[in-house]
């Protein structure tokens, strides 16, 4: 499978887990599974990408979307 093939997979299977903890928000169910799954798919889709994630910014915006969403 090809890089880009492979992100665009990620980025798809991504969509869909996102669709479907919005889905359980909305009910009021727990979302624990697909969030540590959706934490997985976003380190697969960095380490492709080769972006740098661990700098004081990007930590910085992650701890603060975490209380808005």
């Amino acid at each position: 499978m090809s890089k880009q093939t492979l992100m665009k997979t990620i980025t798809t299977e991504l969509e869909i887990l996102n669709n479907e903890v919005d889905r359980k928000i909305i009910r009021g169910f727990s979302y624990k599974r697909e969030s540590q799954r959706h934490k997985f798919l976003l380190s697969q889709l960095s380490t492709l990408n080769g972006s740098q994630t661990h700098n004081w910014l990007g930590k910085t915006m992650r701890l603060i979307s975490t209380f808005i969403l």
